[in-house]
């Protein structure tokens, strides 16, 4: 099994002209999910030292985990999860109320939730893989903590989300200006419902199939 690491984290979701900063309106289409719930592993572990590949992915409700467990099946690479460390109730990601705790922080152009662990071992790993749910059109601001907090410059970032509507490219361009040094590829937009088949053609595209 993939070893899977928390990063316990609060976030919200950014877009606009600058990374991470917040739009007027959230992305309501997509689909609801439970809580978030406890990773599997204690924070602070640290990565197996054979791997070359990194899959670090928040999920505040559990379909970004599900596609980033099989993208780590596929690839043999580690897991990292970026949890909140206040996580997120179900008035928390009520977007229809302006006043939710997700609303709040999005409109917050200086939210930067803390983060409760740390990754051990970045260095060892060529590639990483990037996934997050698509917030109000764009990242998670709880991304804009790991990319502020991790230089991934020289690293293969490939990014990919989920979302009940939007695409990924304004997440595409935010993490560009978080995360200059990096190699950034075409990301994927998929769900779970996909499975695997998403994921295989994504890699053959970017040429990072195992």
């Amino acid at each position: 099994m993939k070893r899977i690491l928390s990063i316990l984290l609060a976030g919200a979701m950014a877009l606009g002209l600058a990374a991470c900063d917040g739009p007027s309106t959230p992305d309501r289409t997509a689909p609801a999910e439970e809580t978030q719930t406890t990773p599997a592993t204690d924070p602070g572990d640290t990565p197996s030292a054979d791997s070359r590949a990194l899959v670090v992915y928040f999920s505040a409700t559990g379909n970004t985990r599900e596609v980033a467990e099989t993208l780590a099946e596929l690839q043999g690479a580690d897991l990292f999860e970026i949890v909140p460390a206040e996580p997120y109730t179900d008035e928390d990601l009520n977007y229809s109320d302006d006043n939710c705790r997700a609303n709040r922080e999005q409109n917050d152009d200086s939210a930067r939730p803390a983060m409760a662990s740390t990754l051990e071992g970045l260095d060892q790993y060529d590639v990483v893989y990037l996934g997050f749910p698509i917030w109000w059109g764009t990242l998670p601001k709880i991304l804009c903590t790991f990319l502020e907090t991790y230089d991934l410059s020289g690293k293969t970032v490939a990014p990919f989300c989920t979302s009940g509507g939007s695409g990924i490219g304004s997440a595409e361009e935010a993490i560009a200006q978080l995360a200059p040094g990096a190699n950034l590829t075409q990301g994927l937009r998929t769900d779970p419902d996909s499975g695997a088949a998403d994921l295989t053609q994504w890699l053959q595209d970017i040429g990072l199939e195992s």
